[in-house]
């Protein structure tokens, strides 16, 4: 019975998550709202309310009594800026919790009563209406005179410390989440290069083996291997240090690494053919495809049975690359069979998230006898 290892694309993946953030700049701007929104409507709705309420202040029958209330309550909030923008995130991350209770208990019960008492007593000196004098004065008298708890308004207080904590985690959280995505690319791109380290020398022991058997026995098509050797090493080390590489690049690399093993294995029943609809157009991640094909030759049953073959496709057509590869196996016990692949394509599966997030499937199914291998990607230039 088939055993399908992977069979759909990895949509819930962070690094999906985190490109789509990234391109869309849906971070930002959620953070920006969620801030933005909390000073309309606590600030300058919840806090103008509770002062418009005030016993001090005349009723009037308006929807906005005593607008500048507003900017008065705008004011008595500044103090929480410096709170949640830096001194909490510095807190945070240097994983000082404990300090940071104590810290936001001594922010929002000393700097609170001080930010209002200057505050009211700014808008007191610079009063043009009889109608606020009273309130002003009020609010003055109040945080001056007060000692102890008294010299607190505790419920305006709390709900302060609330919203714009709850501001000061939202984007902690996110730049959190943006710099653990940077450190996994920069991980990815470390990989890449073990990847490069790990095929490099595997690959160029087992080709030296062959040329060096070719020429002793006089093969004329040494010179021709060494070339493609040769090729081989120069996109290994040069081109493969960007993250995108001309396709046909990619390709040239893959039929060198084919003719080398067919050359090791001339007994195989290897088949791949290539067409390219779109000969200079796209770009791909450079030796995205190449772990399948090792992964082919390195556990295929062709190494030990005249009846092994590996036979694969690759077709580029409206922008899309499809990829079909499958090949015998040798019997083996479960426990080796969850080792095939290995890293090289958890490798893959990780660089198609980044490179490819929402634009690629890749299926993965493996029964007693083959292991086949079905990718889609969509093209970029």
């Amino acid at each position: 019975m088939s055993k399908a290892v992977s069979t759909k694309p990895l949509e819930k993946n962070s690094f999906e998550h985190m490109n789509w953030i990234k391109r869309t700049g849906f971070g930002s701007r959620y953070i920006s709202f969620y801030e933005l929104l909390i000073w309309l409507i606590y600030v300058c709705v919840f806090k103008y309310s509770d002062y418009a309420s005030s016993s001090h202040l005349p009723r009037m029958r308006a929807n906005f009594p005593f607008p500048e209330l507003i900017i008065f309550a705008i004011a008595t909030t500044l103090y929480v800026i410096p709170f949640y923008r830096w001194l909490g995130p510095f807190f945070l991350k240097k994983k000082w919790r404990i300090g940071l209770f104590f810290f936001t208990l001594f922010y929002f019960l000393f700097v609170a009563k001080w930010t209002n008492l200057l505050v009211s007593y700014l808008f007191l000196q610079n009063n043009h209406s009889e109608v606020m004098q009273l309130f002003y004065e009020k609010q003055y008298q109040w945080y001056l005179h007060s000692v102890g708890l008294r010299g607190y308004k505790l419920t305006e207080t709390m709900f302060d410390l609330l919203a714009f904590v709850s501001v000061m985690f939202t984007r902690y959280a996110f730049e959190t989440e943006q710099k653990k995505h940077a450190l996994e690319k920069d991980n990815l791109v470390l990989q890449l290069e073990t990847l490069k380290a790990q095929l490099h020398p595997h690959f160029l022991f087992n080709t030296l083996n062959s040329i060096y058997g070719m020429s002793l026995t006089g093969e004329p098509d040494t010179p021709e291997y060494i070339l493609r050797l040769s090729d081989m090493m120069r996109y290994i080390l040069y081109d493969c240090q960007q993250s995108k590489v001309q396709l046909e690049k990619d390709l040239e690399f893959l039929d060198n690494y084919l003719q080398m093993e067919k050359k090791r294995y001339p007994q195989a029943d290897i088949e791949f053919s290539v067409e390219n609809n779109a000969p200079g157009q796209y770009k791909i991640a450079p030796l995205l495809l190449i772990p399948f094909l090792e992964n082919s030759f390195k556990h295929g049953s062709h190494r030990v049975m005249d009846s092994g073959y590996i036979r694969g496709k690759l077709i580029v057509h409206d922008k899309e690359l499809e990829f079909d590869l499958s090949n015998s196996i040798i019997l083996t016990t479960p426990q080796q069979k969850a080792a095939y692949g290995g890293v090289g394509i958890a490798n893959v599966k990780k660089r198609l998230a980044l490179y490819y997030p929402g634009t690629h499937t890749l299926k993965i199914e493996e029964d007693q006898s083959t292991y086949s291998v079905k990718l889609k990607i969509s093209l970029t230039k």
